[in-house]
């Protein structure tokens, strides 16, 4: 299944349910307006939002163009100790104040409610969503963080590819199998528990480069058949 947030007067966005080829979606505000609501029911919603997708598929869900120049973050923010804030759209430009710019290029899951202490096997049963993120730095500082358009359950993913290009040329890829989200996710629950809606950074691979003023920032993963999974993130860095 995958999900977007699409941009309207609100913090949070509405929430859609996108086809597997990422051109058209379902509203879904019958079933949860946002995506944190719905994380906050997972248990309940998850199926519902899965019922649309298998519509989506199979023509009997009505639809409407999705374009992912439409798209907020899938949370435009997240309240979690892991990794909490508010979330640049990943087709805003970024304004960022002369220094040494760079990228970071990862991916990230949002997970359920997961305890304290939880083993490996229980945290990947934690982990809700996929997405792949962007982050901004100025000088060593995080300024900022993008996530891609859309966000995707874990059996959509067999693994992480990810293609990072600048100005159209690509700089390196990295691979995160879904094997590591447990391991991941248990780690930062050793002490403490962490709440539906919180982000975990999967950490390595990561992918960092410089960038200037006036670069052009591309960020997607693709399945073995060439086909984008999350969208791109992309982004043009813009001078102060």
């Amino acid at each position: 299944m995958k999900l977007a947030t699409l941009k309207d007067s609100t913090r949070d966005g509405r929430l859609v349910v996108v086809s597997k080829d990422l051109t058209r979606c379902s509203e879904v505000g019958h079933i949860a307006r946002t995506l944190q609501a719905a994380l906050d029911d997972w248990a309940h919603v998850g199926p519902r939002l899965e019922r649309v997708a298998q519509g989506l598929e199979t023509g009997s869900q009505p639809t409407m163009r999705f374009h992912e120049h439409d798209a907020a973050s899938p949370l435009p923010r997240a309240f979690g100790p892991a990794l909490g804030g508010y979330f640049a759209a990943p087709r805003d430009d970024l304004s960022a104040a002369s220094g040494k710019i760079t990228v970071d290029a990862h991916g990230v899951v949002i997970v359920d409610d997961v305890a304290a202490g939880s083993d490996a096997a229980k945290a990947s049963e934690a982990v809700v969503l996929v997405m792949l993120a962007a982050t901004v730095s100025v000088d060593g500082e995080q300024v900022e963080t993008a996530f891609s358009p859309v966000a995707v359950t874990p059996d959509e993913v067999s693994g992480l590819a990810l293609t990072l290009s600048v100005n159209v040329k690509p700089v390196r890829g990295g691979d995160e199998g879904r094997h590591g989200f447990g391991d991941v996710v248990a780690a930062q629950v050793k002490h403490r528990a962490l709440g539906a809606g919180s982000i975990v950074d999967l950490g390595a691979p990561a992918v960092t480069t410089s960038l200037a003023a006036g670069d052009l920032l591309r960020l997607e993963a693709k399945d073995s058949a060439g086909h984008t999974i999350f969208g791109a993130i992309e982004r043009k860095i813009a001078s102060s």
